[in-house]
């Protein structure tokens, strides 16, 4: 039987790697911006929840380019969001489904 590709010894370091580099450098808040189904094309902001799993406000890492579209499984290419912001980009490209916004209002993580 084949096994999940998230459910690889690689995916969950790199899923535990992301997750703490995104709580030590101080993200609280989903970054997501917009056209998410649920949000409106509004900023998210939820607060992130890091210790509850698999609720809508859980911080999740999420490719900037999904998998499926050719990106990579590396911390370049993740970031932190919410359950929800997640699930809502299905396999959309962040840079297909987030229109440009002003650099006073992104919210960068340096890994």
């Amino acid at each position: 039987m084949a096994t999940s590709r998230t459910g690889t010894a690689r995916w969950k370091l790199l899923r535990t790697t992301a997750l703490r580099s995104a709580q030590d450098s101080g993200l609280t808040h989903c970054p997501c911006a917009g056209p998410c189904r649920h949000h409106a094309g509004r900023p998210c902001g939820v607060p992130l929840d890091y210790e509850q799993g698999r609720t809508p406000s859980s911080a999740e890492p999420d490719h900037i380019t999904p998998h499926a579209r050719g990106g990579r499984d590396e911390l370049a290419n993740i970031r932190v969001v919410c359950r929800r912001c997640n699930q809502a980009r299905g396999g959309r490209s962040l840079r297909a489904s987030t229109p440009a916004a002003p650099a006073t209002t992104t919210t960068l993580v340096d890994w």
